[in-house]
């Protein structure tokens, strides 16, 4: 005589199968930071292109300063020249990078540029200097860049290095053909 399952048998091993599988995605390999690199990349690129706009808006100088722990916004008073932490705009507030996160300004050559004060500044005239920032993520070899050339707003990148080599001829051929 054949026996199926019960429900009450049907149940409890869908409970268990689901319970297992709940504690292995809580072992699985935690985020290797792609996101948090992301989320950090867009947060910095919306914070330069308000600064830039702001600058603008406001007929101030702003100055974009990093630090140990991430990155914030100067003002300069245009009455003595000194220069003011920016606090009481939202986007423009200092912001903490997440754990496992570093920002490094670099220079044109591509290296890390030697300390200023300032990464970059932002002028009443909508102009800017030219702005090269690098974030990494210490659980992953992934990098973004955010590069910008002082006038026009900045892009968000993966370094020359990371971008497949295809990508990388596809430029060189057109920056060749641009300049022969």
């Amino acid at each position: 005589m054949a026996r199926g399952f019960t429900l009450i048998e049907l149940l409890v091993t869908v409970a268990v199968i689901g319970l297992l599988a709940g504690l292995a995605m809580l072992q699985a390999r935690p985020d290797d930071g792609e996101r948090a690199l992301q989320r950090a990349g867009e947060g910095l690129k919306g914070a330069v292109q308000l600064a830039q706009t702001q600058a603008l808006a406001d007929g101030l100088v702003l100055a974009l300063k990093v630090t140990e722990q991430g990155y914030e916004f100067h003002r300069q008073d245009p009455r003595d020249g000194t220069w003011g932490l920016l606090q009481d705009r939202a986007g423009l507030a200092p912001r903490a990078l997440e754990a496992g996160l570093t920002l490094t300004r670099l220079s044109p050559a591509g290296r890390p540029a030697t300390p200023t004060p300032w990464a970059a500044l932002f002028f009443p005239s909508g102009e800017g200097t030219v702005l090269w920032l690098r974030l990494e993520h210490e659980a992953s070899d992934q990098q973004l860049d955010l590069k910008g050339d002082g006038i026009a707003l900045p892009e968000l990148q993966a370094p020359e290095s990371q971008k497949p080599a295809s990508t990388r001829f596809a430029a060189v051929r057109q920056e060749a053909l641009a300049h022969g």
